[in-house]
């Protein structure tokens, strides 16, 4: 990515949510490449109610088994020639009758239920307690939205897990900490089947540490990409869908961290909704049919160009998803969307009619 699309996100970023309970004096730092540009500053910020209830001591219960496995109709969201494949592992093997649920966190908040403690915080570092034992059930991606960052997967990751344990200690000591200022921090909880955690931290973008709270490694993006982001992808490569149904709760207005950690791709898409915002107050939302989600993702992806951030417009957005719960945030600016890209911020002027009955989404009350 560019230095100067790297500034851009970080000037406009605004500030996190004030929610009580969510970690006080969180790092100010943000992945600026998940997070839109237009409009953002505008966003009146909203708290996300977080019930007491999720324990990250306790034993969450995602993973299903039965005698065959389950594929339901949706299709992969990447297919496995694009897939990249851990290199410690040269392909995750599914056991027969190995399937996943999705278990997002309650009332709308970015990531998976196990990255949340019973106050509603984020896993950052401080559940890093030292060696990670092999033999975890499962593993779980968290990221710490409270710190300008995105939304995890929802699913865990139950295909070679041991394997990316081994990839961590099998990185060299660390040489290069230098983190910038828009990194992002990850988390890596492992869940046992006795109700354990372990867990180790890095970051998605800059060479720095890997720390499970008693052994440092070299990190950097090589690692998160192909080593962590990979296994998960090569995991839904493999399975084809979750089990079970999922709708994108319609938060509105939406936050830059709605976004998901994992590239959504605008050719994958399976439903969403429309964020319709009058200077910073929610109007309404409405529902996309696949069709019409799938319709947008597709000409977003045909027509969208590199562009600089527009400061015109209001605050209406679409938020489309894929089957996995993942999602990528189109705000509108003047006559054109804009979202992240994979190296740029990307803009979308739809033609006259669709433009129309896009706007039509927004109108009213």
């Amino acid at each position: 990515m560019t230095d100067n699309f790297h500034d851009l996100f970080k000037e406009s970023v605004p500030e996190a949510p004030a929610t009580t309970g969510w970690v006080a004096g969180a790092r100010r730092k943000r992945r600026n490449r998940q997070m839109l540009a237009s409009g953002v500053a505008a966003l009146a910020v909203i708290g996300l109610a977080v019930p007491v209830g999720l324990n990250l001591l306790g034993s969450s219960e995602p993973l299903v088994a039965s005698p065959q496995p389950t594929v339901s109709s949706p299709a992969p969201t990447t297919s496995p020639e694009d897939t990249p494949t851990p290199s410690s592992s040269p392909s995750p093997t599914t056991q027969p009758g190995v399937e996943v649920s999705l278990a997002p966190a309650p009332n709308g908040v970015p990531g998976a239920a196990a990255c949340l403690n019973e106050a509603g915080e984020p896993v950052v570092e401080w559940l890093n307690t030292g060696t990670i034992e092999p033999g975890a059930a499962r593993a779980w991606l968290c990221a710490d939205f409270s710190a300008y960052g995105t939304g995890g997967p929802l699913e865990p990751l139950v295909t070679d897990v041991d394997g990316l344990i081994n990839a961590f200690y099998a990185q060299p000591p660390l040489t290069d900490n230098n983190a910038q200022a828009a990194a992002e921090y990850y988390t890596v909880v492992f869940e046992y089947s006795d109700g354990r955690k372990m867990s180790f931290t890095g970051d998605v973008q800059d060479s720095t540490a890997l720390i499970d709270g008693e052994n440092t490694r070299q990190g950097g993006v090589a690692f998160y990409k192909n080593e962590v982001e990979a296994r998960w992808l090569a995991q839904r490569a493999q399975l084809g869908a979750p089990v079970g149904d999922y709708s994108v709760p319609q938060e509105c207005p939406v936050m830059s961290y709605q976004q998901s950690l994992f590239d959504v791709r605008l050719d994958a898409i399976s439903g969403g909704y429309a964020c319709a915002v009058d200077r910073g107050e929610p109007r309404k939302s409405v529902e996309l049919p696949e069709s019409l989600a799938a319709k947008i993702g597709a000409e977003a992806l045909a027509n969208g160009v590199p562009v600089e951030a527009n400061g015109e417009g209001g605050d209406n957005t679409f938020v489309l998803s894929n089957v996995w719960g993942d999602r990528i945030l189109l705000r509108q600016a003047g006559d054109r969307y804009e979202y992240r890209g994979d190296t740029s911020l990307m803009g979308w002027t739809p033609s006259p009619d669709f433009a129309a009955e896009l706007d039509a989404l927004f109108a009213g009350s």
